[in-house]
């Protein structure tokens, strides 16, 4: 009975060993996967901001921006397409996890984010709406995005991102002034000559005169840009 409990005891042994090399396999495999599954959207913001970067435009300015002042795009898992949080890490925009890891959908979210700071010194008004998305617009018309197509984004899946479309929409489709006057609406903020209307001070009419001229000159750059896409 001894030697037969026994034999059957060295029997199992090798099927055990078996079955637990296969876990390891398992295992093994899972993590791989798991690994390149969370490298994919960080090659892919690499990807875009290499892509934004190697072009003379909008998007080399927006990089210049982002590496000059230390800001970090990650990906994450969360409710907002993208969002941008400052404290002990710095200033981080994240993009959400659920989003097509391309450059077309990543790029113009980014440059919507770092528009906020770029133009943080313009008072809040439609021109500084205005300039913020039509930062994010030049930016993804560089990487190839196409105004006749909108609002597919991403033409090579047929993504639509409704978060871009909401901050583009209307510069890639509307003229100057209608995207204008459709920024102001949306935010329910007013323009610089109304702002200066109102303005009490010297100072404050000096601001908003400096503010003014600076959105003119943006116009003057993104004009061969919008002609280029097409656009009025």
């Amino acid at each position: 009975m001894k030697n037969a409990a026994l034999a059957l005891l060295l029997a199992a042994a090798p099927a055990a060993a078996q079955d637990r090399a296969a876990e390891i396999d398992f295992e093994n495999a899972l993590r791989e996967a798991q690994a390149a599954a969370a490298a994919r959207p960080v090659a892919a913001v690499e990807r875009t901001l290499v892509a934004m970067n190697d072009g003379v435009g909008m998007g080399e300015v927006v990089v210049a921006y982002i590496r000059e002042n230390g800001v970090s795009v990650v990906v994450r898992p969360q409710a907002e397409a993208v969002k941008t949080t400052v404290g002990a890490e710095g200033t981080v925009i994240s993009l959400s996890a659920d989003l097509p890891a391309y450059p077309r959908v990543y790029a113009p979210l980014i440059a919507s984010e770092a528009a906020r700071f770029m133009y943080a010194s313009i008072p809040a008004s439609a021109e500084r709406a205005y300039m913020r998305r039509a930062t994010a617009g030049r930016v993804w018309i560089e990487l190839g995005g196409e105004p006749a197509g909108f609002p597919v984004i991403e033409p090579l899946v047929g993504a639509r991102v409704p978060a871009i479309e909401a901050e583009i929409g209307a510069w890639a489709v509307e003229g100057v002034q209608m995207a204008l006057y459709k920024a102001g609406q949306e935010e329910n903020l007013p323009e610089l000559y109304q702002l200066y209307s109102d303005a009490k001070t010297p100072e404050e009419r000096a601001a908003l005169s400096a503010a003014e001229a600076r959105f003119n000159a943006f116009l003057v750059d993104e004009r061969p840009a919008r002609q280029a896409a097409g656009l009025r």
